[in-house]
């Protein structure tokens, strides 16, 4: 049995796409034109994912995501379906709980790539509970807060070690700067989201010392970061 997949949008149109790209792999499809009619079926459902646009009348995208996380399924996996320059939008839709998003117009083969990568990240929930694991060559084991690569230990900071552990927890994520510093930081910090470049910038450097030499955390403009899945499971 296929993955079942709920798509929610008004447009008819863009629900018939999404179901022409979707079913030659073997997803199950399910629609919700309204996002009253997104709930009802999330109540009744178990999805393996949801593709939900924001722009909606009544009860827009941003209601749906918020009452799912909050009170029906907090980890079934979301991806926005957002407009080309809606940055504002997108760091909003992440930080109430979005896995991923996609820009319309969209080209078949990243809608596919960027599920697929959702769906990879939800089976490593497990990582939450393992101490050790691997990622990029990177050696991560948690019950020494250490990370090593090629046998090299890398020299990090509370702070720095947080944000990679988080980002290696989640590769392809997109996390906006102030999600890592909610998650991350005290609430002193709370404000200070441009700490993240400095932390980030300086954990570059060092996996670049102990010869990780490709970019394996990539600056999403106008939104954040991720580290590149590399489709490891």
């Amino acid at each position: 049995m296929g993955k079942k997949v709920l798509i929610v949008d008004d447009e008819k149109e863009m629900r018939i796409l999404l179901s022409v790209c979707l079913k030659p792999s073997g997803y199950e499809i399910d629609e919700a034109q309204t996002g009253f009619d997104a709930l009802q079926k999330v109540m009744d459902v178990k999805y393996d994912l949801i593709i939900l646009d924001i722009m909606m009348p009544t009860v827009d995208g941003f209601e749906v995501l918020t009452n799912v996380r909050e009170m029906i399924d907090k980890d079934v996996p979301i991806i926005m379906l957002t407009a080309l320059g809606e940055t504002d939008r997108i760091v909003e839709g992440l930080q109430l709980g979005a896995d991923d998003y996609i820009v319309k117009p969209f080209e078949p083969k990243e809608l596919i790539a960027r599920i697929e990568s959702v769906m990879r990240r939800s089976k490593r929930t497990e990582l939450e509970d393992v101490s050790s694991y691997q990622i990029h060559g990177l050696l991560f084991e948690e019950d020494k807060m250490r990370v090593s690569y090629a046998s090299h230990v890398l020299t990090l900071t509370k702070k720095e070690y947080k944000l990679l552990v988080r980002l290696a927890k989640n590769p392809g994520r997109v996390y906006s700067r102030e999600q890592l510093v909610q998650l991350e930081w005290d609430d002193d910090h709370k404000g200070d989201t441009r700490m993240i470049d400095t932390h980030i910038k300086n954990v570059r450097e060092k996996l670049k010392a102990v010869g990780l030499n490709k970019q394996i955390i990539e600056t999403v403009w106008g939104v954040g970061y991720q580290m590149i899945d590399n489709g490891s499971k």
